[in-house]
């Protein structure tokens, strides 16, 4: 397949068709097998469960219900041509266009042949054989032919990389996926760039996973120049009872990063800039408020007087939108919207139970690159607000994820050596 919107559709077509009600839970199998007959020099792979009734489609459609389409129509039309699982490859790239196949063991193949049809665009007609005991769809027999030589010859199964990225996000996830440095060479140039900022890894990959507790992201990346990882000691200047906390370290480099990028330079909004000179630890946090949130951003800078300068220059920007002033104390420095001689309360956000058993089932690491916190619960009503100040309110329900069905997220960066990683547990109730 050369078109990207048909590499992609084929795969994630049950994502368009709808996500359905399903009772039973069957498994699916494992996001790695179909690596065999993909070759080992694949820009790109994606494995997906591609069963409804699996146990994490009924998460899924828990939380954000049906998308688009009827369940029924989905399982009398789409899961038969896919089977349990879909799997995607990215052969190359010709003209910026990817070379592409699909990899599926359906229970209907005929249904499988009509659907690989409905993709047919101009000379691009997509048929599919069978290879190694799985249905394969291309467009070109070059590409049926490398599936073939796979099979029988290397594969990516056999790749180290991608051995070592699989044993860490797991092969048996909601979905999987997986790209070489080539591959990510071959993404859009802003998204090129932002590989860049995050340190030009040799491979990225990722894992979802969802069960009755926690929606969980897992992403890895390999000889990434990442920041090194701190202790987050700033999180325990956070109040108790604290919404929304993010701390981080060196915000400045992050976005000299992001300057030294001519496709990200003009995306940076005007009020980013007076952070430019924030070096050392920080940390943004929101409590609940009377008519307003709360909204505090502390850093622990390594010349204070500059800090300050800079955040009174912050201010300023924002005034019209939102008053906020500036405190020093000693080293460390806020910008915040809490009236003068205001006490946030006594006690720290760490101390809070419902804060200490999400970092510990989100296995929260002693030194992080950045971590954040969010009680969704509350957070809710304020992104509500806002979605409808921004116009952005009206959306379809079906579309909508159910935000009374989230608990907390916890979100954090790490590195161990030259492996970088980030995770995101989102629990819900």
């Amino acid at each position: 397949m050369r078109a990207a919107a048909a590499a992609l559709a084929l795969g994630l077509l049950l994502v368009a068709a709808g996500c359905g009600n399903g009772t039973a839970a069957t498994a699916t199998s494992s996001g790695t097998d179909s690596a065999s007959l993909v070759p080992a020099s694949a820009l790109a792979y994606v494995s997906a469960d591609a069963n409804l009734d699996s146990k994490s489609w009924q998460v899924v459609t828990d939380l954000f219900g049906p998308i688009v389409g009827t369940d029924a129509d989905y399982k009398r039309d789409i899961q038969p041509a896919l089977g349990d699982r879909v799997n995607l490859a990215v052969l190359g790239v010709e003209d910026g266009k990817p070379e592409a196949v699909a990899i599926v063991k359906p229970t209907d193949v005929a249904k499988l042949r009509a659907l690989a049809t409905k993709f047919d665009r101009g000379t691009e007609h997509y048929t599919v054989e069978s290879i190694g005991g799985w249905s394969v769809v291309a467009d070109s027999a070059a590409a049926f032919q490398s599936v073939r030589d796979a099979s029988t010859e290397t594969s990516l199964a056999d790749d180290a990389d991608f051995k070592s990225a699989m044993s860490q996000v797991g092969d048996s996830s909601f979905a999987t996926a997986y790209a070489s440095g080539a591959g990510v060479e071959q993404l859009p140039a802003k998204l090129r760039a932002l590989v860049r900022v995050a340190g030009s890894p040799r491979w990225v990959a990722a894992g979802i996973t969802a069960d009755k507790n926690a929606l969980h992201l897992d992403l890895r990346a390999a000889g990434a120049s990442t920041p090194a990882a701190y202790k987050p000691a700033l999180l325990d200047d956070v109040p108790s009872g604290a919404i929304l906390a993010v701390s981080f370290k060196d915000v400045n480099q992050l976005l000299a990063r992001i300057q030294a990028e001519p496709t990200l330079r003009a995306s940076l909004p005007p009020l980013l800039n007076g952070l430019k000179s924030l070096g050392g630890e920080g940390v943004l946090y929101l409590l609940p408020g009377t008519l307003l949130p709360v909204i505090t951003l502390e850093v622990q800078a390594r010349d204070p007087a500059a800090a300050a300068k800079s955040l009174r220059a912050v201010a300023a920007q924002a005034a019209k939108v939102l008053p906020l002033r500036v405190e020093r104390h000693g080293n460390n420095v806020l910008l915040t919207n809490a009236a003068a001689g205001t006490s946030p309360g006594s006690g720290s956000l760490l101390e809070d139970q419902p804060v200490k058993d999400a970092f510990a089932a989100a296995d929260v690491p002693a030194e992080v690159t950045w971590l954040a916190y969010a009680d969704i619960q509350r957070l809710a009503p304020i992104l509500q607000a806002l979605a409808s100040l921004t116009g952005k309110g009206q959306s379809k329900p079906s579309a909508t994820p159910k935000l009374e069905k989230f608990g907390t997220l916890v979100a954090f960066g790490a590195r161990s050596g030259s492996m970088s990683k980030v995770e995101v547990r989102l629990t819900t109730r």
